[in-house]
């Protein structure tokens, strides 16, 4: 599949057919063969026969993307009726120990100790794999028919000068996205720079620093040469340092200084000289100073940067960072702490509001903090000034609070409710700052009065998705701690694959029930592999030949669990029990199903009926991808991955995790919706709200016929932030 058409079909949702006519005789089967992976067109009188040619590749890559790499199967043939009258992990074990006395320790006599047919009791679980046996499932699996339910991709056939054009549109709307960017989206930016070239970017309109920095790190890749005319400035300049030695963009900590030859310093020269922000050096003078060691900025006809750099070099400016600067200030000067803020990091300002306003004491220093909002407000990145209202509205009453870090890990805070509570009429004050200071921000720029806007219902619940860095690539990007209905299907099917790349692994599917107050109530897993509502496909400790868990909720009975058992969530867990971390392993994903026939009579993975799937990354002990909240029906956002001990197991790192889920939940009383920021731009820029999709002009949904789909944020995250 070419690069250039599978990321049109990734982000825009577009196939591309050649030129031609269809006839009955192709279009029939290939309508049908994408229907079998839950594709369909939503203009197919478009459709040629020239489409044929690319099928197989568009399926694949489909089937990929809804979690499949080849056939899957239960470990358990009758899976999910076959339910065992009586389970206890530990006395199969203790049994099995007891069968294995004196016998070799092989995967073989191991999966003889802990078969229990022979006297009709529950099958062989927690067992090595199989390869043969897993063959002639995955075999048996082809066979059966496939659930009546599908979750549709729909998407759109186009022309490959079409195709073109809108992929331009997208490169430029991620980069000038006011957000940071998935790591695929960033890699599929890459490919685009090299195959579509970047004269339709300008550097002017990506804002946000890490997009900032990936143009420039593609730029010296394809065409360095061409950086001295970007604009690029002395931070651009460092951060690119930062990016290609691996050092940290916040730019707070010392960049190694890469190995440049002498054409490539004469470019960072050149840049330096044409920038009409030269004058930031004296902001990072440590940084620069380190750097000018090797730059050798005398061997060029750069007058500019040798006279800046010769003051650079005399001066005595403070050489410390910023950061320690304001730190040491605040301690002794508050109203002079804030000042520098404002001139010097307005971003930083806003970021740290909340905490600057608990500090703060007297009224001169509210004041100084509120005129340095009001006072900066133009310097302070829209997605900043939402963020601080959001905090100050919630004023400390949602705890426990997550944190999350450029590589996805994540940090629970647990403090009692209240924590850093403001007065009342200082927080009123300050939160009418902050929101004269959002209605400029977006005021400028430019106004509705001739549009009309609908929003979807539904778009209260979707966070806006200003955190995008480390969430998984599943089949939509969605913030953390946004809900989706969970549809009407019968069952949820849970599912778990991975294939070894060389030692040992033993991943485990499992499923906690929470109640209201996120305490664990019950749980299904390797170790309780059913309990009414949820059925266990079986306990695989290996995966040489790519090994399947599957875990069923049955939504009727957990609606009636939820009443008499005092349910709430149920939160699937996959645990890295033993072996490699995710990375290290040949594949390895993760997904749900919306089932309607769950039956051992259907085919236990349907690619049709997944709703979302990704791949399981980085190198913490277990991941937590979402919740189900039995009382609203919803599907919740998790998307975290935590560090645990060896042999992780649902009983043992069951509070954490229903600390960790209660943290997420509460990220909707702290962030910003999309429908918030959907109707404040209608009102600050005069649009009329209509309810009627078809009368609008400007659209929010979550489907590529809105004009902003929740779903596929760049365009939104572009133009409105």
């Amino acid at each position: 599949m070419d690069a250039l058409e599978r990321i049109g079909f990734d982000r825009l949702g577009l196939v591309v057919t050649p030129p031609g006519t269809a006839t009955p005789a192709v279009a029939a089967p290939l309508l049908a063969e994408l229907a079998h992976v839950g594709v369909r067109f939503a203009n197919p009188g478009a459709l040629t026969d020239g489409l044929a040619a690319g099928l197989g590749d568009l399926i694949a890559h489909v089937r990929a993307e809804r979690g499949e790499t080849g056939r899957y199967a239960p470990l358990f043939r009758g899976f999910p009726e076959r339910l065992p009258e009586y389970d206890d992990a530990l006395f199969r074990f203790v049994v099995a120990r007891a069968r294995m006395a004196g016998a070799e320790h092989t995967d073989e006599r191991w999966r003889h100790a802990l078969d229990f047919t022979d006297i009709g009791w529950w099958p062989a679980s927690s067992i090595p794999q199989d390869a043969g046996r897993a063959d002639a499932d995955r075999r048996a699996q082809a066979l059966l028919p496939r659930d009546g339910r599908v979750e549709w991709i729909t998407v759109r056939l186009t022309g490959a000068d079409e195709l073109d054009s809108r992929l331009r549109v997208w490169m430029r709307d991620c980069f000038a996205s006011a957000a940071s960017l998935r790591e695929d989206v960033q890699n599929d930016l890459g490919i685009l720079v090299k195959r579509l070239g970047v004269d339709g970017l300008d550097p002017a309109d990506v804002r946000f620093r890490e997009n900032r920095t990936l143009l420039f790190e593609l730029l010296w890749a394809l065409d360095r040469a061409r950086l001295p005319s970007t604009g690029a400035t002395p931070d651009d300049l460092l951060r690119l340092f930062a990016r290609l030695t691996g050092g940290d963009l916040s730019l707070t900590e010392p960049i190694r200084y890469p190995r440049l030859s002498r054409a490539d310093r004469r470019v960072v020269v050149s840049t330096l000289e044409a920038s009409d922000r030269l004058g930031d050096v004296f902001r990072r003078r440590g940084l620069w100073l380190a750097i000018d060691r090797g730059l050798h900025v005398g061997e060029f006809r750069a007058p500019r940067v040798a006279e800046t750099f010769a003051r650079l070099r005399d001066g005595r400016h403070d050489r410390t960072s910023f950061p320690s600067r304001f730190e040491r200030l605040l301690a002794t000067d508050f109203p002079g702490a804030v000042r520098l803020a404002a001139a010097e990091s307005p971003g930083l300002l806003g970021r740290g509001l909340r905490r600057l306003a608990s500090v703060s004491q007297g009224a001169e220093q509210r004041a100084a903090l509120i005129g340095a909002v009001a006072g900066t407000a133009e310097r302070i990145p829209l997605r900043v000034l939402l963020a601080a209202a959001a905090q100050l509205s919630d004023n400390g009453h949602t705890y426990p609070r997550v944190v999350f870090g450029k590589d996805g890990s994540s940090l629970p805070i647990v403090r009692q409710p209240g924590h850093l509570a403001l007065p009342a009429d200082f927080r009123k004050e300050l939160l009418d700052a902050v929101d004269a200071a959002i209605d400029a921000r977006i005021r400028a720029k430019g106004d509705w009065y001739a549009e009309t806007v609908h929003v979807a219902a539904g778009l209260d619940r979707l966070l806006l998705p200003d955190q995008l860095r480390a969430t998984a690539q599943g089949l939509a990007q969605v913030e953390r701690g946004s809900r989706l209905p969970a549809g009407d299907a019968k069952v949820i099917r849970l599912f778990t694959h991975w294939r070894e790349a060389g030692d040992r692994s033993d991943l485990d599917l499992s499923c906690l029930a929470l109640n209201a107050n996120f305490q664990l109530v019950d749980q299904v897993s390797w170790t309780n592999l059913g309990n009414g509502v949820m059925t266990h496909s079986g306990d695989l400790t290996s995966a040489p030949d790519g090994a399947e868990e599957f875990l069923d909720i049955n939504l009727a009975r957990a609606a009636r669990a939820a009443s008499r058992r005092g349910w709430r969530y149920l939160v699937p867990v996959i645990f890295r029990y033993a072996g490699p971390a995710f990375d290290d392993l040949a594949e390895a994903y993760t997904g749900w199903m919306l089932r309607d026939d769950a039956g051992s009579k259907r085919a236990t993975f349907d690619p049709a009926t997944v709703a979302n799937a990704f791949a399981l990354t980085g190198r913490k002990r277990y991941a937590v991808p979402m919740l189900l909240d039995l009382d609203t029906h919803e599907i919740l956002y998790v998307d975290v991955y935590l560090n645990g001990y060896p042999r992780a197991r649902a009983e043992r790192e069951g509070h954490d995790i229903a600390t960790l889920v209660s943290a997420v939940a509460g990220r909707r009383n702290t962030k910003v919706s999309v429908a918030h920021l959907a109707l404040r731009h209608a009102r600050v820029r005069g649009a009329a709200l209509v309810d009627d999709p078809a009368r609008a002009t400007i659209t929010f949904g979550t489907d590529a016929g809105s004009t902003y789909d929740a779903l596929h944020p760049e365009k939104l995250l572009a133009d409105l932030l």
